[in-house]
C-alpha cells in the first residue's frame, strides 16, 4: 500500500467544512486519482465503475447527533493545530469522532455531504476480514489453518498452492506480488490497470504470481492476497460478496445507508473486488468502527463471533509483531493495522488517506476520508496519528459516559 510505517464545531448535525476547494468533475477511468478529479470521484466512483448494492435493514443503529461544539487540538512537527486546519493540512474530504454511539464532530469538504458513499480503497480490507471470520463462525471454512488450495484448486502452481488462510489474511502468503504505486509494471501497477480497464480478470491476474518465500515467514503487504481472500469468501458461502455482506453484516449491524461494492466487469458475471472496492457513508463506516470496538457485537447482539476481532486485531504470530513489519512501530492482524500501546487500538487504512481507526478501551472511533495527491503521504499520515494520539487522550480524562443507547 505504501510506508504506513513512518506513521506514529458542530451543533445539532452535519454541516459543510469551510475548505475553499471547489469541486470538479470526477473524470474517466484511468485518471479518477488525478488531484483535478479525486476530491469528487472519491465520493462518486459509481459514475465511472459498475457496482452491487448491499442492501440496509430496518432498523438503523441510533447515533446521537452532536448536541454542543466540539473543540480538540493536537500538537504536530512544534506547532499546535485545530480540527479545522487538520482537516485542510490533510486534504480531508469527510470526518467523523464518535465516542460509543455520540458523535462527538462531524464535517464534510470538497462537495461530499452526509449522503456521499466514500470509497473505501484499502480500509475494505477490515471488512472482508470480518466477513471470513462470520464464514468461520458458520462452519464454512473449517480452520484459518486449511490450505487456500483445499477450497480454490485452481490455485494451484501459484503462491497461492502451500499458504493457509491465516497466511493469507495476515498479508504473509508469500507471493511475489508488490505494492509499489510508483512503477506501473509492479504488481498493484497492473491491478490498477486491469481494474481501470472493468473487463474482469483481477482474481486471475492475482493469483498468477509465483511465490518469493515461504508462507508465513514474512509480512509483505499485497492487495492480491485480499482479492483470493474474496474468491474464497465467494466460494464457501456460495454467494456474491455483496449479499453475503448485506445479510451477515450491514442489516445485522444497523447501517442506515445503502453501500455498494464495485465489480471488475458489469453484470452478473463482475466479481467485487474484495482488495478495496467499498462504496460506505462516513456514519456507516463509524457504525462498524463501533461494533469492532465492541469485539463485534451491537444492542447486546453479536453480530461478528465472539472474540473474533479480539483475535483479528493482535499480532498472532512473529513476523506480523509490533515493529517487526519493516520500520515503524505497527503490527498486523488479520486485514488490520494494529497501534502499539496498552489500549490496543487499531486501524483500517486506504491509498489516498482512508482511515477508520479504532480504541476499545475508550469506545472512540475516528473516520477520516481524503483526496491526497498520491496513493501515500508520510507526513498527513503521522499527522493523523497524532489527532488521534490527541484524540485519545482527551476522551480518557472526560467522565465516563452512558451505555450505547439501544
Amino acid at each position: 500500500m505504501r510506508n504506513i510505517l513512518m506513521a506514529g464545531a458542530v451543533a445539532l448535525g452535519a454541516i459543510s467544512g469551510g475548505q475553499a476547494w471547489a469541486e470538479g468533475g470526477v473524470g474517466v477511468r484511468g485518471t479518477w486519482g488525478e488531484p483535478q478529479n479525486s476530491a469528487a470521484a472519491f465520493h462518486n466512483m459509481e459514475e465511472l465503475f459498475p457496482s452491487r448494492r448491499i442492501a440496509p435493514g430496518d432498523k438503523p443503529m441510533a447515533l446521537k447527533s452532536p448536541a454542543a461544539p466540539f473543540a480538540a487540538s493536537y500538537d504536530f512537527k512544534g506547532k499546535t493545530h485545530d480540527l479545522e486546519a487538520f482537516a485542510a493540512n490533510t486534504r480531508t474530504t469527510g470526518l467523523l469522532i464518535m465516542r460509543g454511539d455520540q458523535i462527538l464532530y462531524e464535517r464534510y469538504y470538497q462537495g461530499s455531504a452526509p449522503d456521499s458513499r466514500f470509497i473505501s480503497f484499502s480500509v475494505g480490507k477490515s471488512f472482508v476480514s470480518s466477513l471470513i471470520g462470520i464464514a468461520l463462525a458458520e462452519g464454512k471454512i473449517r480452520s484459518l489453518d486449511d490450505k487456500m488450495i483445499d477450497y480454490l484448486p485452481e490455485l494451484k502452481g501459484g503462491a497461492y498452492e502451500t499458504a493457509t488462510i491465516r497466511d493469507v489474511l495476515e498479508m504473509s502468503s508469500g507471493t511475489s506480488f508488490d505494492e509499489e504505486y510508483t512503477d506501473a509494471k509492479s504488481g498493484i501497477g497492473g491491478f490498477i490497470a486491469l481494474f481501470d480497464q472493468n473487463k474482469g480478470g483481477l482474481y486471475d491476474y492475482s493469483r498468477k504470481f509465483k511465490s518469493a518465500r515461504k508462507p508465513g515467514e514474512k509480512f509483505n503487504y499485497a492487495s492480491a492476497d485480499t482479492e483470493i481472500l474474496g474468491a474464497l469468501l465467494a466460494k464457501v458461502t456460495g454467494q456474491r460478496a455483496a449479499d453475503y455482506m448485506s445479510e451477515k453484516l450491514w442489516k445485522p449491524m444497523g447501517a442506515e445507508g445503502e453501500a455498494r461494492w464495485i465489480l471488475d466487469q458489469p453484470g452478473d458475471a463482475g466479481r467485487e473486488i474484495a482488495a478495496g472496492g467499498l462504496l460506505i457513508r462516513l456514519r456507516d463506516y463509524a457504525r462498524f468502527g463501533q461494533l469492532a470496538a465492541h469485539d463485534g457485537a451491537v444492542d447486546g447482539r453479536q453480530v461478528l463471533p465472539k472474540g473474533w476481532i479480539a483475535q483479528a486485531t493482535q499480532p498472532q504470530r512473529p513476523q506480523v509483531g509490533y515493529g517487526k513489519l519493516s520500520e515503524g512501530p505497527l503490527g498486523y492482524g488479520y486485514q488490520w493495522w494494529l497501534i502499539p500501546g496498552a489500549d490496543r487500538a487499531f486501524t483500517g487504512e486506504g491509498i489516498y488517506g482512508q482511515f477508520l481507526m479504532v480504541n476499545p478501551a475508550l469506545d472512540l472511533v475516528m473516520v477520516k476520508t481524503s483526496n491526497w495527491t498520491g496513493a501515500w503521504d508520510a507526513e498527513m499520515s503521522e499527522e493523523t496519528f497524532a489527532l488521534f494520539q490527541a484524540l485519545s487522550e482527551q476522551v480518557r480524562a472526560m467522565p465516563a459516559q452512558q451505555p450505547p443507547t439501544p
